[in-house]
């Protein structure tokens, strides 16, 4: 349980470059301004965060003690091999988007304000947006063994609620605040509406997983897991529904003082799908294999896992807590999280071999960032397909890991 890290500038910026653009920011073409900005003139010190290996992440403060946040693309757009996975753009919009909403809904979702976006290279060689930087602490493990029980309640009940915030928000309001250009795929809403979010998933981790398996061995059994999950996956809700689509515990970030949530981070996966997603990610930690969660969290030691009943019916409880506060259908009462639950594990573990396989595939070509810890995620993958497995077979084993 910490505040963020920070260190000195590993990844450089021009800072003389920077201050030259902050003196005279204007809007224009390529130039965005935030709702209810309130954009630094200048910056007495930048110092940049330990995370953010994908976009890098700067702490600038002004003269006046404000802190903010400069994220930016590690490239130019020109150097980019991929520029959907360094989308700031897009969450810069989405940000945007959800900071208006919040000042009209009684459903708000704690979200950093952010305050521009530059897409012209030449001013600073890269794109980049600004917002403000939330005074917030990371918990990384989501059993929480370091904080009282009492306190675990409070900081769940707003995990929660903000969950269910995200899922509540008006999406045709959003989808009309959001640039078509940056969106394309949010503008026909009658399709979005005819198609179901698992089957668009699992065609793009189809696509994924024959690229991947050219270079490495294919996931096990995966033919059988994506069928079983096409014939089972269900309907999206009856509303449309913006879903975070990274949605875990080190992408929160909750003020200590009141035990809430304060800043909801990391919105590049975004999109309109099926809120189960959301959940079986963020609550899938307490389904895994207790070893494998120890692997996953160590040098903490946890508790939390599929042998410990104690964990399972936490997870179970926390899903009708979510009921309490969103309905996904009318028509169908079985359209829950509670009765679809196996069904969002079972994707969220397939999901993660694919992960694990990417990985294995970047460490044999050479282009892994940190090898030796690559290394184990990558061998990890027939592991969580004979995962995945169990809840096809309806056995649940729990394989050796």
């Amino acid at each position: 349980m910490s505040s963020p890290e920070l260190t000195t500038i590993r990844s450089p910026i021009d800072q003389d470059k920077l201050k030259k653009f902050l003196q005279s920011v204007a809007p224009s073409p390529k130039v965005h301004i935030g709702h209810n900005a309130t954009i630094p003139s200048t910056f007495k010190e930048i110092q940049q965060f330990t995370f953010g290996q994908s976009n890098p992440t700067y702490m600038l403060t002004a003269p006046d003690g404000r802190r903010f946040v400069l994220r930016r693309k590690p490239s130019p757009n020109a150097k980019l091999i991929s520029k959907l996975a360094h989308a700031v753009e897009r969450e810069f919009f989405i940000l945007n988007a959800i900071n208006v909403l919040n000042s009209e809904s009684e459903h708000t979702v704690p979200v950093p304000r952010v305050h521009l976006l530059c897409e012209d290279e030449s001013a600073i060689g890269y794109v980049f947006y600004i917002m403000d930087y939330v005074n917030g602490i990371q918990i990384k493990n989501p059993s929480m063994p370091e904080i009282a029980p009492e306190d675990q309640k409070l900081y769940w009940k707003s995990v929660i609620e903000t969950i269910a915030a995200i899922h509540l928000l008006n999406v045709e309001k959003l989808i009309s605040l959001l640039p078509a250009s940056q969106f394309p795929q949010f503008q026909d809403v009658a399709k979005l509406k005819s198609t179901s979010y698992f089957a668009r998933q699992i065609k793009t981790l189809n696509n994924i997983h024959k690229l991947q398996s050219q270079h490495v061995a294919p996931i096990p059994n995966f033919d059988t897991i994506t069928g079983w999950l096409l014939k089972n996956a269900p309907q999206d809700p009856d509303k449309l529904t913006l879903i975070h689509g990274d949605l875990k515990i080190d992408n929160i970030l909750f003020d200590p003082k009141s035990k809430t949530v304060c800043g909801v981070l990391d919105w590049e996966l975004t999109t309109i799908g099926n809120p189960l997603f959301d959940l079986a990610n963020f609550l899938q930690p307490f389904e895994l294999p207790n070893r494998l969660n120890n692997m996953l969290y160590y040098p903490q030691k946890t508790t939390m896992g599929r042998e410990s009943k104690g964990s399972v019916d936490f997870l179970y409880q926390k899903l009708a807590e979510y009921q309490q506060l969103v309905t996904w259908s009318k028509k169908d009462p079985k359209n829950n999280p509670t009765d679809l639950w196996e069904i969002g594990h079972t994707f969220g573990l397939l999901r993660l071999c694919v992960i694990s396989q990417g990985i294995a595939m970047r460490v044999k070509m050479g282009n892994s960032s940190n090898a030796a810890s690559a290394k184990g995620y990558a061998s990890m993958y027939p592991y969580l397909s004979e995962l995945a497995m169990g809840y096809v077979t309806k056995t649940k084993t729990t394989p050796s890991l």
